[in-house]
């Protein structure tokens, strides 16, 4: 499967409401904006856009980040023969490549602002100017764009030019955190563990999955992507809560250790005291001898979510192991 096939996946309300989004902008030829955190997924978002938007040509992806001013106009409009040494035939380019189809520029706000003023017009004319070439060349592309940063802040602050912004703001869709969609980690899970496993029989034990739906995941999908795939090196048939700690341990150093101990300490108290009390925020509040709006709080401050009604996973002491990939 290419990589741009992977389907998105997750049934929580917030990926409910971005696949109905990309399903009514998909069709028009309009350029879309994704916004999201590093890691949350939006080149997936862009491959989604263009599978459901009936054109007929490539999907053509690239960081605008990866390319040097230099390189800037010959990746993207490609050049002529002879244009310069080397230059021993013609190339395309992204833009004429991605011809009747989708091209997707990821970190957009890493592009210089007189790039952003050439990319710009080949947005709005369809046209642009190998280089070397003494004509123009015409292509029919929609622009996707991604960035994890505010493009209008970006404006603000000079970074990035407001018309190319407006050009840019029409159609905007936001990706959510992982930490916004928790419930759609067990699913996130199984799909990167049967990749990895390659349909061979696994199990997930269900204290490990906790431990996989009760952390912070700064990188979003993609360390959850990382761990998993890891922690799968050090097990056996059963993913278990051993081979998760051989992996977490080694992905923070011992000084980043020392620094977030404490607040994981009194984050790993609090989260005790809710499953000890099935979520009773009522119980865990007089059990901590403080008002229940302050376990809220403190549970907002630590990033632990209430569960939705029949996704609490039983106890500890309920043995239980949850299969996961099926042969």
């Amino acid at each position: 499967m290419n990589a741009y096939d992977s389907p998105l996946i997750g049934d929580s309300a917030p990926m409910q409401r971005l696949r109905a989004l990309i399903a009514r902008v998909a069709p028009t030829k309009v350029p879309v904006l994704i916004e999201g955190e590093t890691g949350t997924g939006k080149e997936l978002v862009a491959a989604s856009l263009h599978r459901q938007s009936r054109r007929d040509g490539a999907f053509v992806a690239f960081n605008v980040c990866a390319l040097s001013e230099s390189m800037f106009e010959d990746a993207l409009f490609g050049h002529a023969k002879g244009a310069f040494t080397g230059a021993h035939g013609e190339t395309l380019g992204f833009l004429r490549e991605a011809n009747g189809g989708t091209a997707f520029l990821d970190e957009i706000s890493g592009l210089p602002l007189q790039q952003q003023a050439k990319l710009l017009r080949a947005v709005e004319t369809g046209v642009v100017r190998p280089i070397g070439s003494a004509r123009d060349a015409m292509t029919d592309f929609r622009l996707v764009v991604a960035t994890n940063e505010r493009i209008e802040e970006l404006v603000d602050l000079g970074r990035f030019r407001a018309d190319f912004a407006h050009r840019l703001c029409g159609l905007v869709l936001n990706v959510p955190s992982l930490a916004e969609r928790v419930d759609d980690v067990p699913m996130l899970v199984e799909h990167f563990a049967r990749r990895a496993r390659a349909g061979r029989p696994l199990t997930i034990d269900g204290r490990a999955m906790r431990r996989l739906q009760e952390r912070t995941w700064t990188g979003n999908v993609r360390e959850l992507k990382q761990v998993v795939e890891a922690a799968l090196v050090f097990c056996g048939d059963v993913l278990d809560e051993a081979a998760l700690d051989l992996v977490l341990a080694r992905s923070m150093s011992k000084e980043a250790r020392h620094a977030v101990a404490p607040r994981l300490v009194e984050r790993e108290h609090l989260l005790k005291a809710l499953l000890d009390a099935s979520w009773d925020t009522e119980r865990v509040a007089a059990s901590l001898g403080v008002h229940r709006a302050t376990v809220y709080r403190r549970m907002r401050r630590f990033g632990i979510p209430l569960p939705s009604a029949g996704s609490i996973h039983p106890g500890p002491n309920d043995g239980e192991v949850r299969s996961m990939v099926y042969q």
